[in-house]
């Protein structure tokens, strides 16, 4: 007997050791998928509590709210790279599902891939990351960071418009917009430009799906291109 027949593994131990990489993959995605749900928990309840504390007063200064956004932009920087890590994975999680174990459930169905053993084996040596940074941003944006962004935006808006009194003259607001030496109308085009910002950067930070996908459960982000390639 060779070597090569000594190393090799029968079925049923193949079996036992997808069965157990797959508990293992399952464990690292809710492992990263709770990390995934600190963060923008945080960032939530840090923006809740700043605009609370600075509407709970008229004299106090909208700026106040404007610093949100730094800290909220921070945690945003984080949150992405966590989400490369979880993509990680999540992808070789349903490499296994859609090679393995739908293959065990329905054998007559035909495989996504025909040699997906060579394409684990090689993420298994080789891991990378399914997404590039900038898609991940992108991502995060439009499942949630975009909103809070928007919701801080609009807090600051109409705590200039109502505090220390409503008004509606555009030349008050302007003057309440004001932080230090730098005027209103710098503000607020500070202000659009970064929301304009954030908006391109969730559009551009999307590629799109190589192929259609049949379920409802679309997978729409970037990142599964790898393990769905034609062999």
């Amino acid at each position: 007997m060779n070597n090569e027949e000594e190393s090799k593994i029968s079925d049923d131990e193949l079996e036992t050791i997808l069965i157990h990489l797959y508990r293992g993959e399952v464990q690292r995605v809710n492992t990263w998928r709770n990390r995934l749900d600190t963060t923008p928990y945080w960032s939530l309840v840090v923006a809740a509590g700043m605009i609370t504390w600075s509407y709970s007063s008229p004299m106090r200064s909208p700026a106040l709210i404007l610093l949100v956004i730094p800290l909220t932009f921070a945690v945003l920087v984080l949150e992405a790279n966590r989400y490369q890590m979880h993509e990680v994975w999540r992808s070789r999680l349903r490499l296994l599902e859609e090679n393995f174990i739908a293959n065990v459930l329905d054998p007559d169905e035909s495989l996504p891939r025909v040699e997906w053993r060579k394409v684990l084996a090689k993420d298994l040596r080789e891991p990378e990351h399914k997404l590039n940074f900038s898609s991940a941003i992108a991502v995060r944006l439009r499942k949630i960071y975009l909103w809070i962004f928007v919701t801080i935006v609009l807090s600051w808006i109409m705590k200039i418009n109502l505090h220390p009194t409503p008004t509606k003259a555009l030349s008050t607001v302007l003057h309440r917009a004001r932080v230090g030496y730098i005027p209103g109308v710098a503000m607020v085009a500070a202000v659009l430009a970064f929301m304009a910002f954030l908006i391109v950067l969730a559009i551009a930070g999307i590629q799109p799906v190589k192929e259609e996908r049949k379920g409802e459960v679309l997978e729409e982000e970037p990142g599964y291109e790898w393990r769905r390639d034609k062999d």
